[in-house]
């Protein structure tokens, strides 16, 4: 609250917040009348190919497209030179600290460095003919040594992927901790040391990327439909691309089918699209397929943790330290490699020491981009692993040691070694209740050893902490990033007595546009119902950021808090016009403004509002219009946290394996509407499971081909691959956003690969099975047996 009347706005208590009422966008959705981008279709559209780079790492020595340009029905044609000529590097969002920018283009100039990077596009009078054209096109390639994993690309004397930036495939190395690391750890009785391998994968939205750009050359006016997470940010790059001003760009994202990260950011393709609809002055349509998404779209996680823990004799932690290294791929995507394994790599731990290091290598592989939890899963599995090494390493039960080592409530604010500061919670009582949903203490006091069945039962557990959203611009800044913390709305009065809601972030399955309107009717009072939300067009909505990092809510609810307080004040001061009564005696509840004291003295909105909109009836001094727009920027980022735990059951002498159950207890603050963050959780909990248990982009090491890129060969879970899976939740309101809410989106993906582990290592724990990479297969468990048997 600013300067406003304070009893104007006086809110009862929470109403709506904290509901599962239905969801807004579920009746279109369900009935097959959402909106994506190959749902609209224009007169007279174009469509068009790309042809990409069949090797991982080539030079172009010459492009022919003589006998493309003769086929029937081809448009227009656009080379690497072409697009030198007309429009600028793609620009990159989230730059990698102190690393030097690996320039690149719409289409590669001399040199390809990743299998499926685009080459040359074609604009077609349909997606076959361009197809057709693509492969008429003649480009001749002198295939160069590829590198397919980090430690090759790091090596003394490997080939350097990317000449003109680097002198080396080292990107950057970026060292941060606190304290004497090594002089506490040279101390401790007990040092535990792991290596862990986190696979790379993809996150396979249902819906593929796609944009259908159309040029008004009356206007200069690109309009851009595209499937994005980020519309605000894909408009700056495509103006900055396609060298024009950003007045003259308008991106349109309607329904997303899910972006999970991947759909941050500018891709090539939107630009392809750009320059063939303003060179054809016709609508240019481009949809990826299946195959082109495994080869294209953004990778994610693909990293090697080298971590260390040092403890006292009882399991105090003295310190830790985590030296990793990320696969960029073949070049820095505009949102690359991931920082936040280094903001969380202590997890829920107080951990005075610490010290991480991470080192970002470029490789011939599709470049790495966001993914869900972005970092933090694959730091999680590192430590959460080695915690359960300590707990036997010292005969100590995994849970007590865990309780032990954890930030405890009364010391937060709590800074952890990189600076990041955790805001509040009760890290020990999510770990107890999913001890106790497993049954744990009767599980220990069955002991361990083979079940009448034959089978090995084993339970484990992962707790963590997830930073959600940003601490703040200034931080942003400070590394680079050319995004804000931020999150805004406008909220504007319409003649039938409703509020227009007006938002940058893109629906893309969060249920947005159903808490966004929870949350303005709890603050202005207005029926949930009378609220519409226009989202993901930047022609009528806000400057923003977007929707991801499990941000929207945190930011958009200080926006909407401060925006809804103006509008309901002034709604008030306008029905006290025409009640003749002073604004404090009235409430709006409903569709109505009304007395206090005396309900039957009301006024409806729709008058309220028609009023304000033709400025008729105003009160004196007061000015015509009912319309707000706020800007709100959380003062810090607020931490999510909880723990998983799993039970199995294991086949000693296959390593087959079965999770029996899974149970999730995490803390998102307030939560805003129940039902949806069960929702976030349970699809990120079985999106955690396909990294944990079978998804991993292979590379053949020897021609550098990504192996297993169609959903044939690529596994990913189904609902009836999921275990049986029990939710619990604690509430501890954060103390740094508005109604106290954190993240929800991301936190089921990060623990679940540690805890299926840390349950296989348990039951398998007379064989010494350690688990240290993913995904975790039967045959990777019977490996560790066969390991474990030989000593």
């Amino acid at each position: 609250m600013t300067d406003l009347d304070e009893r104007a706005v006086t809110r009862p208590a929470m109403r709506i917040i904290g509901t599962d009422v239905p969801r807004k966008e579920d009746d279109r959705l369900l009935r097959g009348a959402g909106q994506f981008v190959d749902d609209v279709n224009r007169a007279h559209v174009v469509e068009m190919a790309v042809g990409r780079c069949p090797y991982p790492h080539a030079r172009i020595r010459s492009i022919d497209v003589q006998a493309a340009r003769e086929l029937d029905g081809v448009y227009d044609i656009l080379t690497g030179a072409d697009i030198a000529e007309r429009s600028e590097p793609i620009g990159i969002l989230r730059p990698v600290p102190g690393a030097p920018v690996i320039t690149h283009y719409a289409l590669a100039q001399d040199t390809a460095t990743y299998e499926g990077q685009p080459v040359v596009s074609v604009a077609a009078r349909t997606r076959h003919i361009a197809e057709d054209a693509v492969e008429l096109i003649a480009i001749d390639y002198e295939p160069l040594p590829h590198i397919s994993d980090v430690d090759a690309a790091l090596a003394p004397g490997a080939t350097v992927i990317q000449p003109d930036a680097l002198e080396d495939n080292l990107l950057v190395c970026n060292p941060q901790g606190r304290g004497d690391v090594e002089a506490r750890l040279a101390e401790a009785d007990v040092v535990v040391e792991g290596r862990f391998v986190v696979n790379r994968v993809t996150g396979l939205p249902m819906e593929t990327r796609g944009v259908l750009a159309e040029w008004q050359p009356g206007a200069r006016m690109l309009t851009a439909r595209v499937s994005t997470q980020s519309p605000q940010l894909v408009r700056k790059q495509l103006a900055e691309c396609l060298r024009l001003d950003e007045g003259h760009v308008r991106v349109v994202a309607s329904d997303v089918g899910g972006g999970f990260g991947l759909k941050l950011g500018a891709y090539p393709e939107d630009v392809l699209a750009g320059l063939h609809a303003m060179t054809l002055r016709r609508p240019v349509k481009y949809v990826e397929d299946r195959l082109e998404h495994f080869r294209a779209t953004t990778h994610a996680r693909e990293s090697v943790h080298v971590y260390r823990i040092g403890a006292r004799a009882d399991g105090r932690i003295v310190g830790m330290t985590d030296a990793y290294v990320n696969d960029l791929g073949g070049l820095n995507s505009p949102f690359g490699s991931s920082q936040l394994s280094t903001v969380v790599f202590n997890g829920p731990y107080k951990v005075e020491d610490g010290f991480v290091e991470r080192r970002i290598a470029v490789t011939n592989k599709t470049p790495i981009g966001a993914y869900r939890g972005y970092g933090q899963p694959e730091v999680n599995f590192a430590y959460e692993r080695l915690m359960d090494t300590l707990a036997r390493r010292l005969d100590l039960d995994p849970v007590e040691l865990r309780a032990m080592n954890m930030v405890q409530p009364e010391d937060f604010p709590w800074v952890n070694p990189v600076g990041a500061i955790y805001d509040s919670g009760d890290y020990e009582a999510c770990l107890r209740m999913a001890a106790d949903a497993v049954d744990y203490q009767a599980r220990r006091a069955a002991g361990r050893g083979p079940a009448p069945d034959g089978r090995y039962r084993g339970v484990g557990f992962s707790s963590y902490v997830e930073r959600t959203g940003y601490a703040s611009s200034k931080f942003l800044a400070a590394r680079g990033s050319l995004f804000g913390a931020h999150e805004s709305v406008t909220i504007r009065a319409n003649r039938s007595g409703g509020i227009d809601l007006y938002s940058g972030v893109s629906s893309i399955g969060q249920g947005s546009e159903t808490v966004f309107a929870q949350m303005l009717s709890e603050v202005v009072g207005i029926s949930y119902d009378a609220i519409t939300l226009h989202h993901g067009d930047t022609g009528n909505s806000p400057l923003n950021t977007g929707a991801f990092a499990s941000r929207t809510v945190i930011a958009a609810a200080g926006a909407l808090l401060e925006a809804g307080d103006r509008f309901l004040a002034k709604t008030l001061r306008i029905a006290a016009r025409k009640l003749e009564v002073d604004p404090a005696q009235l409430e709006l509840v409903g569709t109505v403004v009304r007395m206090r004291a005396d309900h039957g003295v009301s006024v409806s909105l729709a008058e309220v509002f028609t009023g304000a909109i033709l400025g008729q009836g105003m009160p004196d001094g007061e000015s015509p219009g009912l319309d707000e727009t706020a800007y709100f920027e959380p003062p810090e980022a607020a931490y999510s946290f909880g723990t998983a735990a799993a039970t199995v059951s294991v086949d000693a002498e296959t390593g087959e394996f079965t999770i029996e159950k899974l149970v999730m207890v995490h803390d998102c603050g307030t939560p805003l509407n129940p039902k949806l963050v069960e929702g976030q959780v349970r699809g990120g909990l079985t999106q955690g499971l396909g990294q944990a248990l079978g998804e991993e982009l292979r590379y053949d090491p020897e021609s550098g081909q990504l192996v297993n890129g169609t959903m044939l060969d690529y596994f990913v879970p189904t609902a009836a691959d999921l275990p049986p899976i029990e939710l619990g939740h604690t509430e501890v309101a954060s103390p740094v956003t508005t109604f106290g809410v954190r993240g929800a989106g991301e936190v089921g993906c990060i623990p679940v690969a540690a805890a299926v582990a840390n349950a296989i290592c348990d039951a398998l724990a007379e064989f010494g099975v350690e688990l240290d990479r993913l995904p975790i297969t039967p045959e990777l468990v019977w490996r560790a047996l066969e390991a474990g048997r030989a000593g």
